[in-house]
Formats: structure tokens, sequence, C-alpha cells
């Protein structure tokens, strides 16, 4: 295919992609960092006797937020740790959440310091203070074989182990391989597989991409300092050179072997070879470019190690002292762990040689370099084909990268494709040249704007840090200690920075965007949920900085937030309540809000509630839009909070019960904050997070109400009255039935079954539904011709233990909830079931009680709502109703409340779905409501 029609197969291939696996993507980036005390020195461990652990156990443990600390893990020391984003197909979205990760490290450590009284620090490259390295800096929890294994490398490499980098992780779509594999003809495929076909191209790629890495070293340089000891005096040394991270991490030539990504062949024969010689052991092939397989991580060779050595030793099959000792059968089950997994499919490329602390734009360009660099090799069988990876090239390309960390951009290297002398700069220049086409149809140059100024003379991070230091530092070029904490000073307040920019215009990251979003609301419960003083990054945008996404609709804008609300499984109402997920759903409502520039008050509870008006708007007597953000269990499973539409219906749970309607209100409070302060009316907005399970406790709807003194002039809650699922409008129920739910429960004593006496709480029970079904008959509406009547359920029956058959209860309960209507008297229907209850040695304990409520038809709110849907429907009469089951409206002051949405079927169903259609009529309604409400 020629190069100009490239692209357009690439973003089919990667809307494929997208479509079929939308949680993967095709780059990843791995940070590493040294966590420092106050005085910049590594963090070794915390606690005294058998209750010591290292630093960083206890920072993931106590101090990083569970959802975060699963992409956080243990590196070499204790003092080190690692995070890995999760895979994306734009290198923009990769590093966006990469500074997020930054970010949650930064409070992690604020947390921990907070603890310990002392500020603490991290610092990315290598340390600042010379540090004795021995076994006794690995983290004591590490299992036998990674143990033995980082014993061995630290006895092979000591100190040079203490740098922390970044690797970058570089793929391509599925679906591109597939087209082009099935495209070849009979003779070009032969009996070759697909993964044989992917596996020769990231060989290949890992060869090429080699070829670059003195390149990628360059512009990525940014550790120009150096710990060092002069005059028995530990010092902090600014030298001549770019990246000592890059000189001091080591690249044994032995592992360094020429041809070994020449091809698939090649890799695998070499890569067997090293093993049995005992050269390449766990991990330690640090190559500064390598092929990986997403198969089998090196992490997992070492657990499987570990898991069949504790299996051998716990059962006493071998004893210490045997003919085979422990660390000699560890080290050939790790031979075959590796011999047996080095022949298995690729699936990426890692690039090895990137320092840390650079500015967001570099990150981005340097990691949009590498994916345009992979896609050029991909498209043009010619490119960079000139690099055999033989011993020349490998000679070349070592001196390349050692002057590369030297010198960086001022580097004299040989061209590694000609092998002619070229500058750094010069090489830089023509590389982006290669890849401007490519750049230019994918809408990737721009990212690539701080590259085109290194290559016009402009400073990569190190050279600026030489620069800012010389001026402070005169003719010395010892780095004092209150001149490193201002940079790390300077970092953190970079990263808040990028994280307000990213939280801005994460947005246009399109369909990834949720990816950053979740990170977005889990970063800012963390901080809000932190314990001490002032967390310093709340995951927020700058106030009005947020970036608009263009919709080709109103209905389009909508369904995007009302998916991103329903990928949130927000579940209540059962025995495993999601509670982080319905505080990340209010998260991300609290933040819409805000960022449109709304008023917000947040309830933050076990059940998180939002509040919002207009700035300046009126306090009194609001038209109060009412909603929840929680749902009920998924069915079948969590497959339902993945949205999908199909035809005119959003299918997904919570779509049509209510998270479509919320999403609509959330839209049109930010685009009514938008016209002019004399058009925009009394309305507030009012959404809570647990109405699915009653609203009995904060901050449901009554306690919300109360909190603020809230009496609206109409409550509106937003419900689903569109009841057969294809209406434009839904009606506007001025009825609502209430909710009444209790147990009764009977009292009794464990006894054998088989002794007289002891009773039967299942019969008692059974008993006590019999009479109540009696007395409900006396004091409910149970039928009538128009439907309009209250429902008497019971829900569950409990007595005992299943399959527990010789000894009789304790205790019994029988479950009844009631839907009354308005006109149905409950609390004297609650007097009789007391009485009954206390007369026959029952308890009957009342958890939700409220009536249904009937709205006054002369409301001037309810009539100017009438009026504004007629207006909307050009001048079809508005439909009234009333509406069955329970929904927030019972908790209005003096029941003025009505029931008012759009249109769906399966409420709590696996076929629930939300019709599309009835969103913009809706969204009408309300701006003509608005212009009747001032």
């Amino acid at each position: 295919m020629s190069p100009q029609k490239f692209p357009e197969k690439y973003h089919l291939a990667l809307e494929q992609a997208a479509k079929e696996k939308p949680q993967s993507g095709l780059n990843g980036f791995e940070q590493e960092w040294n966590l420092l005390d106050e005085e910049l020195r590594p963090l070794l461990t915390v606690g005294a006797g058998p209750s010591q652990q290292s630093f960083v156990d206890y920072l993931r443990a106590e101090c990083i937020a569970p959802w975060q600390a699963q992409f956080s893990q243990l590196e070499v020391f204790h003092w080190m740790i690692e995070w890995a984003t999760r895979p994306y197909y734009s290198p923009r979205g990769t590093i966006y959440e990469a500074r997020l990760m930054e970010a949650s490290l930064i409070n992690s450590l604020h947390r921990a310091g907070s603890n310990f009284g002392e500020r603490l620090h991290y610092w990315h490259g290598n340390l600042l203070f010379l540090t004795d390295i021995s076994h006794d800096s690995l983290p004591g929890n590490w299992s036998i074989a990674k143990r033995r294994y980082l014993e061995k490398c630290v006895d092979l490499y000591g100190d040079t182990l203490a740098t922390a980098g970044i690797h970058s992780n570089l793929s391509l779509p599925d679906p591109l391989f597939a087209w082009d594999f099935m495209h070849l003809s009979a003779s070009e495929r032969g009996d070759t597989h697909l993964d044989e076909f992917k596996s020769e191209f990231y060989i290949t790629a890992t060869r090429l991409l080699r070829a670059f890495a003195s390149l990628f070293i360059a512009t990525a340089a940014s550790t120009p300092m150096q710990a060092q000891v002069k005059d028995g005096r530990a010092v902090v040394v600014l030298t001549e050179h770019d990246s000592i991270r890059n000189l001091t991490f080591p690249n044994p030539r032995e592992l360094d072997l020429p041809d070994l990504y020449r091809s698939y062949s090649d890799y695998l024969q070499n890569s067997y070879d090293l093993v049995r010689r005992g050269v390449r052991f766990g991990n330690n092939n640090w190559t500064p470019v390598r092929a990986r397989s997403f198969a089998e991580p090196v992490e997992r060779l070492i657990s499987t190690t570990s898991d069949e050595l504790t299996h051998l030793y716990t059962r006493g099959l071998f004893a210490v002292g045997q003919a085979t000792p422990p660390e000699e059968m560890a080290l050939q089950i790790e031979k075959q762990n590796l011999m047996a997994r080095i022949n298995l499919p690729m699936g990426r490329v890692e690039v090895r040689v990137d320092d840390g602390g650079h500015s967001l734009d570099i990150d981005i360009a340097n990691l949009t370099l590498k994916h345009l660099l992979l896609l050029r090799i991909y498209s043009d069988p010619q490119f960079a084909r000139s690099f055999r990876y033989d011993r020349e090239d490998i000679v070349r390309a070592r001196n390349n990268e050692n002057l590369a960390a030297k010198f960086s951009l001022r580097a004299e290297i040989e061209n590694p494709l000609t092998a002619k002398p070229i500058s750094m700069r010069d090489f830089l220049k023509w590389t982006l040249s290669e890849v401007k086409p490519l750049a230019e149809a994918l809408n990737m140059w721009k990212d690539l704007t701080p590259l085109v100024e290194m290559s016009e003379g402009g400073r990569n991070t190190a050279e600026k840090f030489r620069a800012r230091l010389q001026g402070e530092l005169g003719d010395g070029n010892e780095v004092p200690l209150d001149i490193l904490k201002e940079i790390h000073f300077e970092r953190e307040a970079q990263v808040k920075s990028d994280v307000e920019r990213i939280a801005s215009e994460y947005g246009l990251l399109g369909e990834e965007s949720g990816k950053i979003a979740e990170f977005l609301q889990r970063g800012r419960d963390a901080a809000r949920h932190a314990e001490r003083q002032t967390t310093p990054i709340l995951f927020r945008p700058r106030p009005q900085a947020v970036v608009e996404i263009s919709y080709p609709d109103k209905t389009s804008e909508i369904l995007d937030l009302a998916q991103q609300l329903i990928r949130i499984p927000s579940v209540t109402a059962c025995p495993d309540e999601r509670y982080d997920e319905v505080h990340r759903a209010g998260s991300l409502i609290d933040d819409y809000l805000r960022n449109a520039g709304l008023d917000v008050k947040f309830f933050d509870g076990k059940y998180p509630a939002v509040y919002a008006t207009f700035p300046g708007a009126s306090k009194e007597n609001p038209i109060l839009l009412t909603g929840h953000f929680d749902v009920v269990e998924p069915e079948p499973d969590d497959s339902q909070f993945i949205p999908r539409i199909e035809g005119d219906y959003l299918h997904g749970r919570g779509a049509a019960d209510m998270k479509t309607v919320v999403a609509t209100y959330l839209v049109w409070m930010k685009d009514m904050w938008k016209v002019e302060a004399s058009l925009r009316p009394n309305i507030a907005l009012l959404l809570i997070g647990n109405e699915e399970n009653g609203e009995a406790e904060a901050w449901g709807t009554p306690h919300v109400l109360k909190e603020l003194n809230l009496t609206p002039s109409l409550f509106i809650a937003g419900e689903r009255t569109g009841e057969k699922g294809n209406e434009l409008f839904g009606e506007i129920c001025v009825e609502n039935r209430g909710v009444m739910r209790f147990d009764v429960i009977a009292h009794g004593a464990k006894g054998h079954s088989g002794v007289a006496g002891t009773g039967d709480l299942s019969e008692k029970l059974i008993a006590a539904r019999s009479a109540l079904n009696e007395i409900f008959a006396k004091h409910l509406t149970l039928k009538s011709p128009d439907g309009w009547q209250s429902q008497a359920k019971f829900p569950f029956i409990n007595v005992g233990t299943p399959g527990v058959y010789n000894v009789t209860a304790a205790e019994g309960i029988l479950g009844v909830e009631i839907r009354p209507i308005p006109q149905d008297d409950v609390e004297g229907l609650r007097l009789k079931v007391e009485s009954y209850c206390a007369e026959n040695g029952l308890e009957a304990k009342f958890s939700v009680m409220e009536n249904g409520v009937a709205c006054d038809p002369n409301n001037p709110a309810l009539k100017a709502l009438i009026e504004a849907v007629k207006q909307a429907s050009g001048g079809q009469e508005a439909r009234i109703g009333k509406k069955l089951p329970g929904t927030s409206a019972r908790f209005a002051p003096g029941g003025q409340a009505v029931v008012w949405g759009q249109s769906g079927v399966g409420p709590h169903a696996k076929n629930e779905a939300h019709f599309i259609p009835s969103i913009e009529p809706y969204y009408r309604s309300l701006n003509e409501l608005s212009k009747l409400w001032k």
C-alpha cells in the first residue's frame, strides 16, 4: 500500500481495535522514581524489629489509595517505586495518565510525610547521595526466587542499579496485522501463523528502533547532576554530561549481542544461548530497546519459580543440605521457566533509555516520535533497513548512545544508517522530516513541536537544568541542598499545573477520555478523603479553563455524558454496594458542574449528593430538578456497564433509570449559565447517590433539603415517565406513590429441632404474612379500575441457615414493602401493624416511611411546567399522569412535586434502554420552562 493511503488504513484499524478492545491500547509508560527524605537521602525502612518494613511497602499499603496502588509496584530497593500506565491508543492519553500517576505519588508522599512529621520528596534518574548497596537494601518481603534474582543482580552490578528511568511500550493495532496477513499471497504466507507474522515485525521494529536509541537519549536527557564525595563530604555536582542515569545504568556487552534482533529466528537462538550460559537470568536483558511478549511478563516467571519452590519445600520433599541445595534448585527452575517462555508471540517494543522530569509537552513529543517511527517502520519496508544489527552496527550504536548520554543534542555521532558523521541535531531534523508526512496525516505534527524546536537549537531538559544552575552557582559546580529542594518544589508545582491542564482538556481525547476521567475522579475522591491537612493536588481543572468539545447536536453531547455515567458501576440497594463507584459518579457530576462555572455544594458521606445553582441566583423557592446517580445491580453481569447504542436506544445499566436524564440536567445547567444573567431562571439541581436503597441515610433527599432549609416551589423528579419506551414526551405525573418498608422480626431460641417446644419461627412469620394481608386490605386501596392503587409485597422471608436441619433458628425476618398512593393513610396503617406485632410477640422495625404525594393543581410552577411542555411540543397539550413506582418526589415539602422524565424500557432489568429521541424534546422543554420561571 502506498504511504499516502497507509494513514487511512491505520485509522480504520485503530477504530476497529478500540471497538473490540476499548480497555487496550498501543502505548504504555512505566515511570520509576527514587523516594527521598527531607534531606533528599533515600528512604529505607520504617518501624523496628518484627514490624520493620521497606518504606515503599509502607507507602503502597498505607498512603496510596487502593485503586491507584494497583498501578504501582516495587522496584529493586527500599526507596524505589514504579508506576505503569494502562495502555492507550494515543501517546497523549498515555502521558496524561502518567502525569496523573506522578500527582498521586506527590499526594501519597505528602500523606506519609504528615504521618512522620517531615517533608518527603521524590526524584527521577540517579540518587543525589551515594548509598551503600547490599542484599539488605532489598525489600524484605520479596519471594525466595525474586530475592535470589535481585541479590545476584546486586552482586554483579551494585549501585549502578540504583537509577530510575522511563520505559515506553509501543505496539500496533491487531486488526492492522490481521488485514495485512490475510492479504499476503499464498506463497508469501506459506505455513506462517499470524502470531509469527506479528513476532517477526516486532523483532524487526526492535532492531530498527535501536538505530534511534541515541536520539531518544538525547531528546530525553535530564540528569546532569551526580552524587559524589569530596574531602569526605557528600555533595551533588553539576557535571558536563546530560544523562548521568544512562551513563550509570548497566548495559553489559555480554547481553547486548550482535544479531540478537536481526530476525525472529536469531532472537530465539541467541536468547536460548544466553539463558543456557547463565548470562541472562530473570529480567536482566537490559538492552536499550527490546522486544516483549504480552503473554508472560518476567515478574510472572519469577512468581512461578517462587510458587514451585514453596510448594516443594513446604511439603518437605527436599531439605536443606541435600545434594541439590535450594539456591541451585531455584536457578534450575528459573532457567527452565525462561527457556519455556522465550518462544512466545511478541506483542510490543520497549524503549528503556528515557530520563524523567520533563515538561508535559516534551513527554508527549518524545512518545509521539517513537510511535510514529514504529508506524513508519511498518508502512515502509525500505525505511532504516540498512541497520542490520550486526557487530559493526552494535559497536556504532553503543558508541552513539554513550556520546548522547554525555552531550545529548550537542553530540557528534556516526549516522547509524550510513556510518557517516552527523550532528545529533541534524539527525533529529532528518528523523522529523521522515515522519512528518505521517504525523500530519494523523494530526500529530503539532505534538512534535518541542522536538522541532530542539532540532533548530532549542534546549532539552538537561540543558535547561544546566543553564539554570550555572546562573546560580557561578564558577562552582556543587549544588546546595536548598537549590535541589527548590527544583523539587518547582517540579511539584509543574505537576499540579499539568494536572489542572489535563483536567481541563482531556475530553479532546475522544473515546479514551473516559480512562482519564476515571483517574481524575478517583484522584479527587482520594484527595477529598485524605485524613491530613491540605492535599497538594486536588485533580481539578483551573476555574473556567475547561476545553469544550464540539458536538454535532445537543443529543450527541448528552449521550456522550450519559455513557460516561453508565460506565461507572455506582451500585446500591444490595449487600455489596459499590461505595467507591457511587462517589466516583458523584465526583464526575461535581466536576462537570464546577467546570461549567456553577455554584456547587458536594455533600460527602457514605452516599454523596450534589447541589448546584446558578451563581447569584435567588435561594428562595426555586424549582428543583432532582435525580439520582446510583443504580441497582447489573443483570446479568458488569457487561451492562458498557453502554451501547442500537438504533434509537441507548442500552446499559442506568440508561433509563436515570443517568440519561441526569446527563440532560447537567448539560442544560451548563448551557443555561452561559446565557444573559437576566434570562436565567430560578431553577436549582439536586442529584443524590442512594435513591435505589430508599434514601434513609445521609445524604438522601430529605437530609439535603433539611440541611439547606430548602422549600422548592416545585420538586421535579426526573424519573422515566415515558412508560411505553417510545414517547417523545413523558407524562407529567402530578401524583406519585410513596414507599413504606419494614421488617417483621420473630425471636426464638436456638435448640435441637427434635426436642419438643423449640418452636418454628417460619410458621409464626407465615401466619403474620397472612394477618398483614388482611390489615392491608382494610387500610390500602389495593384495587382500582384505573390502576391507581397501592401495592403491598413481601420481598423476602429469612429463617434459619440453608443446609442446617437439626437446629432451630433464633431469629426470623419477614420483609415488607408497600407503595402507597397519597389517598391512603400510611400512619394509621403503621399503628395497626405495630399493634398486631406487639400482641403476637413480634417486632416491627420500620426503615422507610413516606406517603405518596399529590401536587396542588394550582401551583404556579406546575402550571409553568405544563405550559413549557406544550410550547416545546408545538402546541400539543402536555399529558398528565400518575407515577406508580416510588421516587424522590415523596420527600417534597408539602407534597409539591411531580415526576417528569424521558422515555425508556426495562429499568432494573437486563434489557434496560433509553429512548434517544426523547432527549431533545426534554431539553427543549427545560428551555421553555426557563423562560416562564425567572
